[in-house]
């Protein structure tokens, strides 16, 4: 009985230890994917994005330059119980 409760003890403790390293690797693991993720943000492709300015009068005559509203045909939108 008592050798049963040591071996169980000494078994346990090695299935507890075996769970808390692997735990550490996750960990390790998840850590690893956090810094490279906080690297590209200070220093690559994400900082590298910088969005040229623009202005609504200029956005205003390339619209205009592409559409033209007096050119236009009128039609039908078929309402969601036409179909049968």
């Amino acid at each position: 009985m008592v050798s049963l409760t040591v071996f169980g003890a000494i078994g346990l403790g090695h299935l507890l230890q075996g769970s808390k390293d692997i735990a550490k690797v996750k960990d390790d693991q998840e850590w690893e994917i956090i810094e490279t993720r906080k690297a590209l943000s200070r220093t690559g492709p994400i900082e590298a994005y910088k969005p040229k300015k623009i202005s609504l009068e200029e956005e205003l005559k390339d619209l205009q330059g592409k559409v033209d509203i007096n050119n236009y045909e009128y039609k039908r939108i078929p309402k969601p119980n036409d179909g049968k």
